[in-house]
């Protein structure tokens, strides 16, 4: 499927300047009808792009029932291109169907199905999000809960929940926040963790007043705390994600002492977390936080604490 269209170049106000070109609203109806055969997660469509004689692989990003074209900076500099600057627009997409391009989807390889083997911190190679790309990102969010709400439970808005904004959405956030796949950007949110190359898991950690929902009056974590909830000095470790078939192995341990530094590093006077007692879940047991230095401050239920770090 070829496709080529005129646009005008927009500046992604997220947190660092990205620059893309919209799908014009027939080109991206075509290119639904195919989508549900050719798109990798989160909605997102591999596409061949041509400006002039330059040709790159890209994808393209979901917006509003409608696509943005990724104008990466080693294809628009040399051609001078700013925002506002149109643009003449050639695609090539090869809808495939979708049983040849399950292999496609990264799964584990690098280690004996069903291995346990403990995974020391010195193994893994844990970086800001927004030094990995968005294949990398989604490789770790591929299946269930955290495909379904990409790190969103406590950012998301009064009235706002899973169901109400979909999971193409709250991809879209978590990429936004991250700046994912942009190095130069300032990273304030998450880290990646690889294993011999491979990405296998993720925390988000971030300032405490960046959460919204966090910071709405519930049981946890506020209950018999007297704290101004808006201190921008106050970071939150609120999520550990281990990729499916690495679980289990010390990686979420390993992301909790690195996120302790990286907020550190990044000005914060506190860090803290929110561990479940029963079953840990996406927040984590009490013992991955013990590790990374972390002591009780409170317990606002009986299965729930608050974990601190004063620097």
């Amino acid at each position: 499927m070829d496709q080529t269209f005129s646009g005008e170049i927009i500046e992604w106000r997220g947190p660092a300047p990205y620059y893309f070109v919209p799908v014009p609203d027939e080109d991206a109806d075509a290119l639904r009808t195919v989508a549900a055969a050719a798109s990798y997660g989160w909605g997102m469509l591999p596409i061949r792009a041509r400006i002039g004689t330059t040709e790159w692989k890209t994808s393209l990003f979901p917006k509003d029932d409608g696509y943005l074209l990724p104008l990466k900076d080693a294809v628009r500099k040399p051609a001078g291109l700013d925002a506002g600057d149109t643009v003449e627009v050639e695609l090539s997409f090869d809808a495939m169907p979708r049983q040849v391009r399950q292999p496609i989807q990264r799964q584990p390889v690098v280690r004996p199905k069903g291995s346990r083997e403990p995974v020391t911190p010195e193994q893994l190679k844990i970086v800001p999000a927004n030094e990995a790309s968005v294949e990398e990102l989604q490789a770790v969010f591929a299946t269930g809960d955290p495909a379904r709400c990409s790190c969103q439970r406590f950012r998301m808005l009064p009235k706002e929940s899973w169901a109400s904004e979909g999971p193409e959405e709250l991809a879209a956030r978590l990429r936004e926040q991250t700046a994912c796949g942009n190095p130069k950007a300032p990273s304030t949110t998450g880290l990646i963790a690889y294993l011999d190359g491979e990405p296998v898991g993720w925390c988000a950690v971030a300032p405490r007043a960046d959460h919204a929902r966090l910071l709405r009056d519930y049981r946890v974590p506020w209950l018999g705390r007297d704290e101004d909830k808006t201190d921008p000095t106050v970071w939150s470790l609120t999520c550990f994600v281990t990729r499916a078939g690495y679980r289990r192995r010390g990686i979420s341990r390993a992301l909790a002492g690195a996120a302790v530094d990286f907020a550190r590093e990044r000005g914060a006077q506190a860090i803290e977390g929110y561990p479940d007692f029963v079953d840990g879940g996406s927040v984590g047991t009490p013992a991955t936080f013990t590790e990374a230095g972390f002591t009780e401050a409170c317990r606002p239920s009986p299965r729930r604490a608050v974990m601190r770090i004063d620097f």
